[in-house]
């Protein structure tokens, strides 16, 4: 009787086993990719490099001086994307060097039609750019952006496949500049915003101008509330300045209260350190430094007096 009992186990046993087999050669094998190791970070000489990576794509953030202009590049198996290519001309050498590391055929999207996204533009003279489709529009209008790239900027109106992978372009209208476009990838959860969201950086303002027209930053903030609600739920937000965020409702939060403290000093409404309201640029840039004291330099200096070209007038705010 026991020997009997000994085989019915036993068959229980193997029974078993060979179920929890079959059951696990059902279940969908996860794909990893082996990307081997990054560029080297020397490579770049006058910013920081971090590298994330997941199981099919790579993410590289590269930030340059101290806006920090921020270069990233969306890496797969087979291919690379270079979002904005940051000013020239040695931001844009270095970038090129890591870029030749990754060896692999790329392309490039710009986000928007100002200097510190395309500057690095003549490096990178053999690829295909793309962009919006008004953006594209503005940069091949461009007479700065042409002395760079000889090209035709591919316009996006939606949809468009780049390097494998399909990204929505999408813009939002006067906000930090007169057309700032942004797009996505639905596939890994990601989101590109260009300039519309600044990490922890101080915006550029110097387009504001309340005194005429529709507000700008009402626009803008109405912007953010929509990638607030399309995107909240995204795994990475890959921004103009100071590399990415995964808690990307917090850092839209983080631009919105900015925003609106900013518009504050300049209309008036908010009293700055000291008492009194804001009647000059350099006062609102002093107020807005002292209450993010943090936050990197950024564009927020570029309103003032001078910036451009002997005589400048400054941002119009007054």
């Amino acid at each position: 009787m026991m020997k009997y009992l000994n085989l019915s186990l036993r068959f229980v046993a193997l029974f078993a086993i060979t179920l929890l087999m079959s059951c696990g050669d059902d279940e969908p094998q996860i794909e990893v990719i082996d990307f081997g190791d990054a560029p080297s970070n020397a490579l770049i000489t006058t910013g920081i490099v971090n590298v994330i990576t997941e199981n099919t794509i790579r993410y590289h953030t590269i930030d340059f001086g101290d806006a920090p202009y921020t270069s990233t590049i969306i890496e797969t198996e087979d291919n690379a994307i270079i979002v904005d290519l940051g000013p020239a001309p040695v931001f844009a050498a270095e970038l090129k060097a890591y870029v030749d590391a990754i060896s692999k055929p790329a392309s490039v999207i710009i986000t928007h039609n100002h200097g510190d996204h395309y500057g690095g533009a003549v490096e990178f003279t053999d690829l295909d750019f793309y962009a919006e489709s008004v953006v594209a529009n503005q940069l091949n209008n461009t007479e700065d952006f042409n002395a760079l790239y000889p090209n035709s900027v591919i316009a996006v109106n939606s949809a468009q496949s780049i390097g494998g992978l399909t990204f929505t372009f999408d813009k939002v209208s006067n906000a930090e500049t007169g057309e700032n476009g942004y797009f996505y990838n639905e596939e890994h959860k990601i989101v590109f915003p260009g300039d519309l969201l600044y990490n922890r950086t101080h915006p550029y303002l110097r387009e504001y101008t309340p005194k005429t027209g529709a507000d700008e930053l009402d626009n803008w903030i109405a912007g953010l509330n929509t990638l607030k609600t399309d995107f909240s739920d995204y795994k990475h937000l890959f921004v103009g300045h100071n590399g990415s965020r995964t808690d990307i409702a917090t850092a839209i939060d983080e631009n919105i209260e900015y925003l609106q403290i900013a518009q504050a000093i300049i209309k008036g409404t908010q009293t700055i350190t000291g008492g009194g309201t804001a009647t000059t640029q350099q006062q609102v840039i002093d107020e807005l430094q002292a209450l993010y004291p943090t936050y990197a330099v950024g564009g927020l200096l570029l309103s003032l007096p001078n910036s451009f070209f002997p005589g400048d007038p400054g941002a119009d705010w007054f």
